[in-house]
């Protein structure tokens, strides 16, 4: 019993993290997954979002979430994306085989001068089934080039509040 209870909270936790998608981070250095940007001008940044999977909706919604805390931190109000590039790499991987037998047995017992024993022994094997299953890995990187600004966010383009468009995406990621 002790040990059901145990394991009980352990596994909901692996459970937990293995049903977390693919998470907002920085990355370590440009090229890794997660944001990075880099300045161009004093209010014009590049911001990359790179991704596992091949969900381009989602690269870009991260990479439009950064430039919105981005601009917020350097004190700008709004930012207009003044250039846009999402790509889905896909790299070669590896196939494998799964083979699938079942070995159906059957249990006796032998018994001697001495003492009994029990016996297992294969009856019969069924046929054997193989799977050949792809293994490649899939990256997607959006970068979008912003401009941020101050005051009124101007009409037309594509021109974002960044504080609202902060709180959207954050309830919805």
């Amino acid at each position: 019993m002790k040990k059901i209870l145990l394991t009980l909270p352990l596994a909901c936790a692996l459970t937990a993290c293995a049903s977390s998608g693919p998470r907002y981070m920085a990355a370590d250095e440009a090229g890794d997954f997660g944001y990075y940007e880099s300045v161009i001008e004093k209010n014009r940044y590049r911001v990359a979002y790179k991704t596992e999977g091949d969900d381009a909706g989602l690269a870009r919604d991260y990479a439009l979430l950064r430039a919105a805390e981005l601009t917020l931190e350097k004190g700008y109000d709004w930012f207009e994306v003044v250039d846009r590039d999402t790509d889905i790499d896909r790299q070669d991987g590896h196939a494998e085989a799964v083979t699938h037998m079942r070995v159906h047995a059957t249990t006796y017992r032998e018994c001697g001068v001495l003492a009994c024993r029990t016996v297992t022994r294969p009856a019969y094997i069924e046929p054997t089934v193989t799977e050949t299953r792809y293994r490649g890995r899939e990256t997607t990187v959006t970068l979008i080039e912003i401009v941020m600004g101050e005051g009124d966010k101007p009409g037309g383009g594509a021109f974002y509040d960044a504080a609202g468009l902060l709180e959207t995406l954050r309830g919805r990621l």
